[in-house]
């Protein structure tokens, strides 16, 4: 489901359920303002507490943001999902994955493959493969704006 208002996404975060956030190789590289998309991952988990799964070499950028995690694959994480829970960075399986620096393409493949848990995917294409994503944005200012919406809301 699209979600358009950062701040019902926000809310559904906050409800109470396992999250757990998956910060993909894309979070290092792509540029928002003055920001790179690692840093809206990082300031979610501040603000949260959700643990992070950092894939795609996210670790070393998220300890430097004072951010506690542990390295991970994204394909891991997922088998975890259908299969028993083994990762160290949650001792209990979470019953939402959020999904922050993949192409949209990788994004519609993990969201699809995941069982017994929900998805929200925080890129700039909306992938109806997740149970709850971003819309599709015109701009990355406009991705931003809306990534800027949801960490305060949070």
């Amino acid at each position: 489901m699209s979600v358009k208002d950062p701040s019902w996404l926000a809310q559904y975060l906050n409800s109470g359920k396992k999250v757990l956030i998956m910060a993909g190789a894309l979070c290092d590289k792509t540029e928002l303002g003055d920001k790179i998309l690692l840093d809206y991952a990082a300031d979610m988990a501040k603000k949260t507490g959700f643990p992070v799964a950092a894939t795609g070499n996210t670790v070393n950028g998220l300890r430097a943001r004072g951010i506690d995690t542990k390295k991970a694959w994204a394909v891991e994480m997922v088998n975890f999902m259908r299969y028993d829970w083994q990762h160290p960075i949650s001792d209990t399986r979470p019953e939402v994955l959020v999904l922050i620096g993949y192409s949209p393409l990788m994004t519609a493949n993990l969201a699809s493959a995941v069982e017994n848990a929900e998805t929200v995917a925080l890129g700039s294409r909306y992938v109806p493969e997740a149970t709850y994503s971003l819309p599709d944005v015109t701009s990355f200012q406009q991705w931003q704006q809306e990534l800027s919406e949801l960490v305060q809301a949070l």
